[in-house]
């Protein structure tokens, strides 16, 4: 159109609108193609984030492998170990029997909680677990938990503080899973605290329209930085100030997994040095 005018020559309507219907497909082409350069560039990144989060996700279960490994290793070595002693000597006095014979006990138990974790695990992740899901008191819940766990406060000296109220809590609820949820939060608590001065509170609460159960330890608690991470699978706290037993990551995960299936939620409440607060919040009749 410019050299046109320039060389003096009259162009038509049809012709002018010729050249702006051309030069409006250029300019539409040209919007398409940064739209679509933007898009690519977009999803690049998503890819990116994908595979990084894939190669993290390879690299924390070659650690749980590393770890479930060693955990079902520890406590086998032992039950054999003790059970062969106890075999070559029958004559062995009763309490050194006796003795060995509790921690043959431990070990197994303790095996059992490591196979029924990595179970439960698959079977949440398959969507094959079973839910039996009936109106439940939650206090008289939490009661079965801590006699469940009594004995680890036992073993460790560590002061439990109820306050749960005196009525029953009715909600709808799988009575065993979110027995399974008390007591994992109770066993971390108790494993976290120190030797002798330990003190862990758990509390039963309504907040709004919910009920708040609050666990609640004098530990040396939990970086910022872990709060989101430790209920993720495979995870284990990695700052060694927080002082957390070696175990296989799956407890919290399984917890949440749980929990979210009746329509709640989980959460940590921590920083170093100040314990930490294990919160659940489920749905029930206020």
């Amino acid at each position: 159109m410019v050299s046109s005018i320039v060389m003096g020559e009259v162009l038509s309507i049809e012709e002018v609108m010729t050249i702006l219907d051309e030069s409006t497909q250029v300019i539409e082409y040209s919007r398409r193609l940064e739209q679509q350069s933007q898009e690519l560039e977009a999803a690049s990144a998503e890819l990116r984030e994908a595979n990084n989060r894939l190669r993290e996700l390879d690299r924390l279960k070659d650690e749980f492998i590393s770890t479930v490994t060693h955990e079902l290793r520890t406590p086998l070595t032992s039950i054999r170990a003790f059970s062969e002693i106890l075999l070559a000597n029958p004559d062995m006095d009763l309490e050194q029997r006796s003795k060995f014979l509790t921690i043959i006990v431990k070990e197994s138990e303790r095996l059992t909680r490591l196979i029924n974790q990595v179970l439960d695990m698959a079977k949440i992740d398959s969507g094959r677990i079973d839910w039996h899901i009936e109106d439940v008191d939650l206090r008289a819940l939490i009661l079965d938990a801590i006699n469940s766990t009594s004995q680890l406060f036992r073993d460790k000296a560590t002061t439990l503080r109820e306050e749960l109220g005196d009525q029953p809590v009715i909600l709808a609820g799988d009575h065993d899973r979110l027995t399974q949820v008390i007591i994992n939060l109770l066993s971390n608590a108790v494993k976290f605290c120190p030797e002798q001065t330990g003190e862990v509170t758990i509390r039963l609460r309504p907040v709004a329209n919910r009920w708040r159960i609050e666990v609640i330890d004098n530990g040396p608690g939990i970086a910022e930085d872990q709060h989101k991470l430790i209920f993720e699978k495979f995870h284990q706290v990695s700052d060694s100030r927080a002082g957390k037993p070696m175990g296989t990551g799956l407890g919290l995960p399984i917890s949440q997994k749980i929990v979210e299936r009746h329509n709640g939620r989980i959460w940590v409440e921590s920083e170093i040095g100040q314990g930490a607060a294990f919160i659940v919040e489920l749905p029930g009749k206020l």
